[in-house]
């Protein structure tokens, strides 16, 4: 997608998928890899076949070892993963695994995204049994890994690492600034949820390969989904047309134009696929604007004015009128798909463990700290959860988040709670944070200051709930 996020190039991998992978570029960029002949018709709700035991994520953020202790039989730990990733969170048997420096609310954050796309009515059983079960079957782990990383020359370093790439090469990777914690909320567009979606959308191709299949175009397949029909209708033009002279040619009553050229047939699948979920849901029509825009360019429609070069369509009702083929495939067939926009936020407080993204906001020429992007909130934190308040933003420079159990407005004479509360790093530093644990004897409120700055406002509260 032509956005602010790096390109991804599609030929290297069409033209490799057949030995191991050993740049970033193709373990990015698994999404375009093909699927064999279908043997497996459309599916029906599984409610008939309920799934009966899961494991309620927690979304702890866990060292490798204790990560192994909790679930010794998942695949892929023990293949040098440790050289580079010391914090795993398990999503319903999918590893969540993130560099040294990456923010934990990122690493909750996405991993809660992931949640909701399995178990989109958030009741701690994932929706979909043969989805939930393609996760659970993959005993190599190579379909069960998502990564968060910290540079791009440490990208392509664990990629490399030859004993691991038979377990890691499929990973759908997160490089920083993708997880945007509070981002969609605020109507930026979060590239996590895209990245993490053709995740998900791998998943569909394996198990329904008959309604959501990526034909192996490069192997002569001549076979089609019906997803990837309901693409060709969209571009005008079917997979045996190819670039010309470096540029994708389109009809003009095309509504789906992706340009990169390096993105051929079956990764425009992919994308298509992308397009349609995002537009199904209303996620397109409630972004006002790229990812890394400030507020102030937001505008309603911006994320749809941003890629109408690429994707025309921007409500679940233009879906239906003008590209029915893929409405009724997401909506009438039977589906389990999820239906709502995941902000990141899956479980509230049922769960244990919880990240925010801290910034400092200037209002009325006065500084404040804000909480995912408000400034002003009351935030209910529930007894016995853990929750991590992220300062690694530049704006954080020199202000320490802290709490305290007595308000007041000039932050004199305040007392800082430290009860539960452990820190990490220097404000403005990525990686650093502040974190506390609610226990029985945390009071019933909490208030925010910042020690170095005397008379800086902050309208925060903390509710403390049992």
């Amino acid at each position: 997608m032509n956005y602010l996020k790096p390109k991804k190039n599609h030929k290297y991998l069409s033209q490799m998928k057949s030995v191991i992978f050993t740049t970033i570029t193709a373990a990015m960029l698994i999404a375009c890899e093909t699927q064999q002949n279908p043997t497996v018709s459309s599916a029906q709700k599984n409610s008939l076949n309920p799934i009966k035991k899961t494991s309620k994520p927690s979304f702890e953020p866990m060292s490798l070892e204790k990560y192994k202790a909790t679930y010794p039989d998942l695949a892929g730990l023990n293949h040098g993963i440790d050289k580079f990733f010391d914090r795993y969170i398990n999503v319903f048997g999918v590893t969540i695994a993130a560099m040294p420096n990456t923010p934990i609310p990122e690493i909750i954050h996405s991993a809660k995204i992931y949640a909701q796309l399995l178990d989109d009515n958030e009741d701690f059983i994932p929706d979909d049994l043969k989805i939930y079960n393609y996760h659970q079957k993959d005993r190599e782990g190579r379909n069960s890994l998502i990564v968060l990383v910290d540079t791009k020359a440490l990208d392509n370093k664990w990629i490399a690492f030859k004993p691991g790439q038979r377990f890691w090469v499929p990973a759908q990777a997160l490089r920083p600034g993708h997880a945007g914690v509070g981002h969609s909320r605020d109507g930026e567009m979060d590239i996590a949820v895209e990245e993490l979606f053709h995740k998900y959308g791998k998943s569909l191709q394996h198990v329904y390969p008959k309604d959501f299949g990526l034909p192996d175009n490069d192997a002569g397949a001549t076979w089609s989904s019906t997803l990837s029909d309901a693409m060709d209708q969209a571009r005008g033009i079917n997979r045996k047309i190819k670039p010309v002279n470096g540029k994708w040619i389109y009809p003009r009553n095309a509504w789906y134009t992706y340009d990169d050229t390096s993105c051929e047939w079956g990764c425009q699948i992919d994308e298509y696929l992308w397009h349609i979920w995002g537009t199904n849901i209303g996620y397109y029509e409630s972004l006002t604007r790229a990812p890394d825009r400030p507020k102030y360019e937001g505008k309603p429609g911006g994320w749809c004015d941003n890629i109408s070069g690429e994707w025309k369509i921007c409500s679940k009702e233009k879906l239906k009128e003008v590209d029915f083929a893929s409405f009724n495939l997401l909506n009438n067939k039977g589906y389990q798909l999820p239906t709502r926009i995941p902000f990141g936020e899956y479980g509230g407080n049922r769960v244990k463990y919880h990240g925010y993204e801290v910034d400092v906001a200037l209002d009325e020429g006065i500084r404040k700290f804000s909480i995912n992007r408000k400034s002003s909130l009351t935030l209910t934190l529930k007894r016995g959860n853990t929750y991590y308040f992220d300062q690694s933003l530049e704006n954080n420079s020199g202000l320490s988040f802290r709490f305290s159990s007595t308000k007041n407005e000039d932050n004199l004479d305040k007392t800082e709670y430290r009860n539960g509360v452990l820190t990490k790093g220097k404000p403005g530093v990525r990686g650093s944070y502040i974190r506390i644990t609610i226990d029985s004897n945390t009071p019933e409120k909490l208030y925010i200051y910042c020690p170095e700055e005397i008379g800086m406002r902050n309208d925060i509260n903390l509710l403390i709930k049992d």
